[in-house]
């Protein structure tokens, strides 16, 4: 038999703390789009971390 194939990584909890952070930013140095940038970038780095530890987790089994 074939092994079923993976559950897909649910990104949600990075989503919310980039965005927290995004906001954050973006109202402390009243910019919003350097928040906005920001937000995404770090959305974006903690899903690539994420995606790449999930992975190796699943390999090593």
């Amino acid at each position: 038999m074939s092994a079923p194939p993976p559950q897909p990584v649910s990104h949600t909890t990075e989503m919310v703390i980039a965005t927290m952070i995004g906001v954050a930013i973006g109202l402390t140095r009243d910019n919003f789009l350097l928040g906005a940038g920001i937000g995404i970038a770090v959305g974006v780095l903690m899903s690539i971390a994420k995606t790449v530890y999930v992975e190796r987790k699943r390999r090593q089994r």
